[in-house]
């Protein structure tokens, strides 16, 4: 449950900010990705808002993506990644003169979905 009410907070919070910004636009992304259209969607609008507040920009110019890891079944961090695998992803959003990288994580949800988390890489 906890998880839940921190995402949904996160999700209002990115919402509220989207805007403030604005909203995205389409962006060019070139790289690798095991992510699918409507997925590579979404996680292109929370990396690019994410970016846009740390960058204090209102344009992102490009993305770029690329597979770091395939985690099989068995393996991961979390439950789900152990129970159905998952792939991890550098995004690195191009803006305003800057290269801003965050880790993404894919996590199947065993019903067809799949769940994604992103974190700014160190």
């Amino acid at each position: 449950m906890c998880n839940i009410q921190k995402i949904k907070r996160s999700t209002f919070a990115i919402m509220a900010i989207s805007t403030f910004f604005g909203c995205t636009s389409k962006v060019l992304i070139s790289g690798e990705s095991s992510a699918g259209p409507l997925l590579k969607s979404d996680t292109t609008r929370q990396v690019s808002l994410m970016a846009k507040i740390q960058a204090k920009c209102n344009k992102v110019d490009s993305i770029s993506t690329q597979i770091i890891k395939i985690n099989p079944i068995g393996t991961g961090k979390s439950a789900a990644s152990k129970k159905y695998g998952s792939v991890d992803e550098r995004w690195s959003v191009s803006l305003c003169n800057k290269n801003i990288p965050y880790l993404v994580t894919f996590t199947p949800d065993g019903e067809g979905g799949t769940y994604f988390s992103t974190r700014l890489e160190k």
